[in-house]
């Protein structure tokens, strides 16, 4: 006899991170810190340089002397939960939507931001 019911619904929202542009992106696929919860696509992601391990950029993050701990690597290019995985596919140079942008909580995609993915030859339009 079928059984014809409803177990669950899935939401998935895509959003565009790769500018359409005729230079094409370098993906490279990075290891992540774990533990960091669910990163979504547009994460900017950064060496903690203090650990040397790979975290979602947070531009207010400072030593006691005001100098920078974190150093811009790439973008992500697809969600991923660190929790579960950590290897993750990351922009490390090319176009970028700059809306699709993210950082740590409690900071936001500002002029110096953009500025310090450029010297790493990610643009954002």
């Amino acid at each position: 006899m079928p059984v014809d019911g409803k177990i669950g619904t899935v939401s998935i929202k895509e959003e565009q991170i790769i500018a359409d542009s005729p230079h094409k992106p370098v993906i490279v696929t990075k290891e992540l810190k774990s533990g960091q919860g669910t990163l979504p696509a547009g994460s900017i992601i950064a060496r903690d340089m203090t650990t040397g391990k790979l975290v979602l950029y947070d531009p207010a993050a400072k030593d006691g002397d005001g100098n920078p701990t974190q150093e811009i690597v790439g973008v992500l290019t697809t969600i991923v939960d660190t929790d579960r995985q950590t290897l993750a596919p990351l922009i490390v140079h090319g176009v970028v939507i700059a809306k699709s942008l993210k950082v740590a909580e409690g900071s936001t995609v500002d002029e110096v931001v953009l500025s310090n993915l450029e010297k790493k030859t990610i643009w954002a339009v």
